[in-house]
C-alpha cells in the first residue's frame, strides 16, 4: 500500500510539473546556505517555482532570478540582483573582496556595464566564493527567468513589490 502511494505522489508530481513548465513557469532546485533566509530558511534543498517567459529587460533591481552559472557551463545559480546596468556597486570594506572585485573595483565601487546585471547570494558570508562578487557582472541573456514563489518547504511568495 505504501510503494502505491509513492507512485501515486510520484506520478502526480510529474503531471503537475508538466503542466508547470508547458504554461512558461519552470521548477528549480535551490541547494546551500547562499540564499539564506530568502529562499532556504530551513533547509539546505528548497524548491522554487520561476518564471521562464518574463523578458530579461523586465527584470529588476531586488528580483530573485535563476541564471546560467557563467563559470559551470551546465550549472545553475539562484541569486538576489542587487544591481542592473547603468547602477553603482558599493562595496563593504569589512568584506574580503572575491576575485572580480579585487581586480577591477576602484575605491570601493564598481559600475555594472549595459546589458548585464550584479547577482549576490543573501547570506553573504556563505555565497562569497559563487556570485558577482567573485565573476563579476552576468549578463542578462544568461538570466532563465525570476524566481516567484519557494513551494517546498513552506511556500513563500518571493516577487519584490514594483
Amino acid at each position: 500500500k505504501q510503494w502505491y502511494q509513492r507512485r501515486v505522489a510520484i506520478t502526480a508530481g510529474a503531471v503537475g510539473t508538466g503542466i508547470i513548465c508547458s504554461r512558461g513557469l519552470s521548477v528549480a532546485v535551490v541547494s546551500g546556505a547562499s540564499m539564506v533566509p530568502a529562499i532556504n530558511k530551513t533547509s539546505n534543498r528548497s524548491l522554487v517555482l520561476v518564471d521562464v517567459c518574463t523578458p530579461v529587460t523586465n527584470i529588476r533591481k531586488n528580483d530573485i532570478v535563476l541564471s546560467h552559472d557563467p563559470e559551470e557551463c551546465e550549472g545553475f545559480i539562484v541569486k538576489r540582483v542587487t544591481a542592473m546596468a547603468g547602477q553603482f556597486v558599493q562595496l563593504d570594506p569589512d568584506e574580503e573582496p572575491g576575485t572580480y572585485v579585487a581586480q577591477y573595483s576602484y575605491e570601493g565601487k564598481l559600475s555594472v556595464p549595459t546589458g548585464c546585471c550584479w547577482v549576490e547570494g543573501e547570506n553573504r558570508s556563505t555565497s562569497h566564493a559563487h556570485d558577482s562578487r567573485d565573476f563579476g557582472p552576468i549578463p542578462l541573456g544568461l538570466v532563465k527567468g525570476r524566481a516567484l514563489f519557494r513551494i517546498f518547504p513552506w511556500p513563500k511568495v518571493l516577487l519584490n513589490d514594483r
